[in-house]
């Protein structure tokens, strides 16, 4: 049995990938700016820097001043995590705060926005740890992220979950020694073929730990 459960925010937690990806192409129609990928598979699993680096290769003081720019249009349009939450979440972090397994937190998304989404969608009592992308040295697929948030938990990899739906997070996770649930997506193709297991709905993991 599994003593720890760590899971990716965007595309498990919350269905935040589709909204991300269309405020950023609404942001680069608006300027009427054709960005370096209008595809979101493109996208999915990427750090915030690689992201850009997506949108704007090669021109990096245009990237850096577009940069700057999005983050005021990102304030002025954020997500609204309530609506983007994913609707098994609350049941499921209660089933294992009821088994006293550990819950953390590994995502490349800002520390900042980690922690909004527990506040407005009111899960931070459920969470023991949180670690964002920005904290790391190297960004996933290297396995830092889940390193550390193993650590943080005082857990063995043997003991720990991993709940993702990109292929960089299943390869992060699993380069640490994790065994991996990926959950299936929707709005876009992630290959998850490295992962231990296939679910559907996060309410699954009960029967995986």
């Amino acid at each position: 049995m599994k003593k720890s459960v760590v899971f990716d925010m965007d595309g498990v937690l919350v269905n935040t990938e589709y909204f991300y990806f269309k405020r950023r192409m609404k942001f680069f129609n608006e300027l009427e700016i054709s960005p370096g990928s209008k595809q979101i598979d493109d996208f999915i699993g990427l750090t915030n820097s690689m992201i850009w680096e997506m949108l704007v290769p090669k021109d990096t003081k245009r990237r850096k001043t577009l940069q700057e720019k999005y983050v005021k249009y990102c304030n002025e349009h954020p997500a609204y995590f309530p609506k983007l939450l994913n609707p098994s979440v609350k049941k499921l972090f209660k089933e294992l705060k009821d088994k006293k397994i550990k819950i953390a937190i590994a995502s490349s998304s800002a520390k900042s926005e980690i922690l909004r989404m527990l506040k407005e969608c009111e899960l931070k009592t459920y969470v023991d740890f949180v670690i964002s992308g920005d904290e790391c040295k190297k960004s996933k697929p290297d396995p830092e992220i889940y390193r550390l948030a193993t650590n943080a938990l005082n857990s063995l990899s043997e003991e720990v979950l991993a709940v993702e739906d990109s292929m960089l997070g299943i390869r992060s996770a699993k380069s640490a020694g994790l065994t991996v649930a990926a959950l299936a997506q929707k709005d876009y193709y992630a290959n998850q073929t490295e992962a231990d297991y296939k679910i559907n709905d996060l309410i699954e993991i009960t029967s995986i730990i």
